[in-house]
């Protein structure tokens, strides 16, 4: 959808013609004769009387390099921004790429990864040479997302980290943005402890430099409040929550207050439904404004992964279904691996073992090939207990014991506790009751790791 070189924008370095707003290798002098040509004016009229016809044409023939002050009033006699006039920046040009910017974020949600990228590549380009370097940094921010996307994590990561090295000043949003991804990218490596220190030493630093940007404040908070989720620190996200629900009528990123209500639906417990509902339906009218089809995805999955919760696989079946065909289609691998698993436990509860199992396998391939370790722990989880359930202990008590090294290897100490509980349970049937209370020590230790 959208064009590396939009209408309206020049390209910086493209060839062109007397009517280009920034035609290829054009000097500051330069620029400053053709437009005043442009716009009818003499030297004399551009020069005022703060400076003489004959400064003007040494700058405008190159001989002379005009003072800070000097160009500031060229720009104003030139109806400009000083700084339009100095990188040769076309009208609105900000504006133009910001508003491109949007249209290949909505293509990066879509699944439309090759027309982002070339997209967001264009205005990478562009925003460098106009010197509007938060424009930049968030191109280089959404080309990382697409490695995301693609479940290339390693290769996100790394851009994530090199981004975060070379961050403009005065921009606390896009940095925000650029830790929550840091964070993530930790939690799939396996690295929960670095992922919390991360958000949470953000966060701090965040706080403690009023005044304090709303919009930074809202993504990390939501990152972390995920992150917590993630490790079963559910009062902390609770508490999270109400420390930056104020906030909401100040945040101007449309996208992380609907991030922040799909965070925040899955918070409840099977009690609270209703409020679960509320929350997620919040998200998914937010994200459907701004066209996000990924992120209403993960809405359906976020609200099958509430009902399975509250012990209604049937209808957390139905959405989970709905979000893996979503995922599925727009591409995004690990989203689609995760939405896959909850799908296979949710078919597993209600007894469809044979389904539970193939999409079990189908989510490990992929969690494997992402190195996602929390995936990978949770498709050996479902794999085990689809075979304890066909009776084959010997594999399940392998997958179950594997997962529980994977989830405690990634610091995941309530899922620890569930995997522990469910292979002990396979060892007492099979009367190894050594075995079994080894493993229950083993959860307990977790647990108490959980407080």
């Amino acid at each position: 959808m959208a064009q590396t070189a939009a209408a309206g924008v020049a390209v910086p370095g493209a060839a062109g013609g007397a009517h280009d707003d920034d035609p290829a290798g054009e000097s500051l002098g330069h620029r400053i004769r053709r437009l005043r040509v442009a716009r009818g004016l003499t030297q004399q009229q551009v020069a005022g009387s703060r400076y003489t016809r004959a400064f003007l044409g040494a700058v405008e023939s190159g001989a002379r390099v005009p003072s800070p002050e000097a160009l500031a009033h060229f720009a104003r006699q030139l109806g400009l921004p000083v700084d339009d006039l100095r990188y040769g920046r076309p009208a609105n040009a900000a504006a133009q790429l910001a508003a491109e910017q949007a249209v290949a974020r909505r293509d990066l949600s879509a699944g439309r990864l090759d027309a982002a990228e070339r997209a967001l590549t264009g205005i990478r380009r562009r925003a460098e040479a106009y010197r509007l370097s938060e424009l930049a940094g968030w191109a280089r921010y959404h080309l990382a997302e697409a490695q995301l996307h693609r479940g290339l994590t390693e290769d996100a990561a790394a851009r994530y980290d090199v981004l975060a090295d070379d961050l403009p000043d005065g921009c606390p949003p896009l940095r925000a943005a650029v830790l929550a991804r840091q964070a993530y990218c930790l939690l799939v490596a396996g690295d929960a402890p670095r992922a919390v220190a991360i958000l949470e030493g953000g966060l701090r630093a965040l706080r403690a430099a009023p005044p304090v940007d709303a919009d930074a404040e809202l993504r990390l908070t939501n990152a972390l409040m995920y992150t917590f989720l993630e490790l079963s620190w559910r009062e902390r996200a609770r508490r999270l929550e109400r420390e930056v629900a104020p906030l909401l009528g100040r945040v101007t990123h449309r996208e992380w207050v609907a991030q922040f209500h799909a965070v925040a639906g899955q918070l409840r417990r099977d009690g609270e439904l209703d409020e679960a509902d509320r929350h997620l339906r919040e998200a998914v009218r937010r994200y459907t404004e701004l066209g996000l089809t990924r992120e209403i995805a993960l809405c359906h999955w976020a609200r099958g992964y509430v009902l399975l919760r509250a012990g209604r696989p049937g209808e957390a079946g139905a959405e989970l279904r709905r979000a893996r065909e979503m995922l599925g289609a727009v591409g995004a691998v690990l989203d689609h691996a995760g939405a896959t698993l909850e799908l296979a436990e949710a078919r597993r509860r209600e007894g469809v073992l044979d389904e539970a199992g193939a999409l079990a396998e189908e989510a490990a391939g992929a969690a494997a090939a992402s190195d996602h370790r929390e995936l990978m722990a949770e498709a050996d989880r479902v794999r085990g207990l689809v075979r304890a359930a066909r009776g084959d202990d010997v594999q399940a008590r392998r997958l179950l014991l594997r997962a529980v090294d994977r989830y405690e290897r990634a610091g995941l100490m309530g899922d620890v506790v569930i995997t522990c509980r469910h292979l002990a349970e396979l060892l007492l049937a099979g009367a190894e009751r050594d075995e079994a209370a080894a493993v229950l020590r083993r959860g307990l230790r977790a647990a108490e790791r959980l407080s």
